[in-house]
């Protein structure tokens, strides 16, 4: 979990949680744990304020590197879009800017 920035302790777990729902609703199922993994490695590599599409990129290279898959399959970067999307949808409605974040 990020120790820097506005989307830390309580409302980063808020934010991971509500992802999960949203993704839940259209009908993937992945585990909440991914979703934290996502939002925490791409402030962790410091790419969070890089525009989405970038993001996805980066992060899925950087999980295949790792080797970090989801379940079952890879990490793909249509997958980590999708989180970032909703990410964005979240920092909005709690009025906090992605470089904040």
């Amino acid at each position: 979990m990020p120790t820097t920035g506005k989307l830390t302790g309580p409302l980063f777990t808020e934010c991971a949680e509500w992802i999960w729902e949203q993704l839940q609703e259209e009908g993937f199922m992945l585990a909440g744990e991914l979703i934290e993994l996502i939002l925490a490695t791409e402030r962790e590599l410091a790419v969070h304020t890089r525009p989405i599409e970038e993001i996805a990129e980066v992060l899925a290279d950087e999980f295949r590197m790792r080797g970090i898959s989801g379940c079952p399959g890879e990490i793909t970067s249509a997958l980590i879009l999708q989180v970032l999307q909703w990410e964005d949808d979240f920092l909005g409605f709690a009025g906090i800017r992605r470089e904040e974040s």
